[in-house]
């Protein structure tokens, strides 16, 4: 007697069952794991100095605490599991950052969000000639982000309907749909950075970390949407990313 079976307890599994119930389904969830979650999950590594805790899939977020004056304004956060969480009223704990320590065979430094902070740590780095190379990289690259992540943001994916009036709904949205590089966002990053012709291995090998915590697979296994929804979110002035109290699993 339920409307609707959901395989998968992951985030978009629950996000689906949630909005379903929302509107007077009724669903089941099945998992045949001993939690839900799926890759919002963590696990603990004993040190010297105590016992330490790593998610084992996405850990970088943004949007999640957006206060409900900025979700209603022009400037809105578009992030889609925000949305989720505010039509099932729910809301999650988060502690609100914009630098993070990073240890790579290059060296430690802390990375800080925004545009102009990477292309400081690239000229650390990689002083001199290499280091100007890089950043015209990033440069170029930046420029061609630029209209993805304004497709990437156009349509609030609460706006998708499945009945006629998608139509009416998406004509709003037509103008940052019309760009001809938008097709890009539906095949993987790795493809965008080939166009571009990013060649700095270091740059190369930051963004597959991105995408990994971004989606848990490197560049070449992550939909250049979700790359392009990270540029326009976290290389914006002010930007600060969120962090869910107890990890990933504190969003479930």
């Amino acid at each position: 007697d339920m409307d609707v079976i959901i395989v998968g307890s992951g985030v978009a599994g629950l996000s689906c069952a949630a909005v379903l119930s929302k509107y007077g389904y009724k669903v089941r969830v099945l998992e045949s794991h001993a939690h839900a979650g799926g890759a919002a999950h963590s696990f603990e590594m004993k040190g010297k100095s105590g016992t330490y805790k790593f998610d084992s899939g996405p850990s970088l977020y943004s949007g999640l605490s957006v206060d409900e004056k900025t979700m209603k304004s022009q400037q809105r956060c578009v992030n889609p599991l925000k949305q989720v969480l505010d039509l099932v009223g729910e809301q999650v704990d988060c502690v609100r950052y914009d630098t993070w320590g990073v240890c790579l065979p290059e060296g430690d430094f802390p990375a800080t969000v925004g545009a102009e902070p990477f292309a400081e740590d690239l000229r650390r780095l990689f002083p001199g000639e290499e280091g100007e190379a890089a950043v015209a990289e990033w440069r170029k690259l930046q420029e061609h982000m630029a209209p993805l992540a304004a497709a990437s943001v156009a349509v609030p994916p609460a706006a998708i309907r499945f009945d006629v009036g998608l139509v009416a709904t998406l004509l709003r949205f037509l103008p940052s749909l019309l760009n001809p590089r938008a097709v890009s966002l539906l095949g993987p990053y790795s493809k965008v950075l080939d166009e571009v012709k990013v060649q700095n291995k270091f740059i190369r090998n930051w963004l597959d970390m991105l995408c990994f915590l971004l989606s848990g697979l490197p560049a070449d296994g992550t939909i250049a949407a979700e790359v392009a929804f990270m540029f326009a979110e976290w290389y914006r002035p002010g930007v600060q990313l969120d962090y869910p109290v107890g990890g990933s699993e504190g969003i479930i």
